[in-house]
């Protein structure tokens, strides 16, 4: 999602009148949503890869045994 110029704009000035430990919390928050953002892509991505193992039957291979299976794939290469 873009920001409008405008809006970037006001945000700064709102940031530059607050004192440093307010604007570092701003910083702290800002990095909180990114980080959630990240973790949402994960969870996504988990719910994914589930789904697609239970499709192809493989869902009750540890994670060892993947681990294991790639490794020999990789190796195969």
């Amino acid at each position: 999602m873009a920001i409008k110029t405008k809006n970037k704009s006001f945000i700064k000035k709102e940031i530059d009148k607050l004192p440093p430990e307010l604007a570092q919390e701003v910083l702290d928050f800002i990095e909180f949503l990114k980080q959630k953002e990240e973790t949402k892509t994960w969870v996504e991505f988990d719910e994914w890869a589930l789904n697609l193992a239970k499709e192809k039957k493989f869902s009750n291979l540890t994670e060892k045994e993947v681990a294991n299976i790639v490794e020999s794939f990789r190796k195969s290469d």
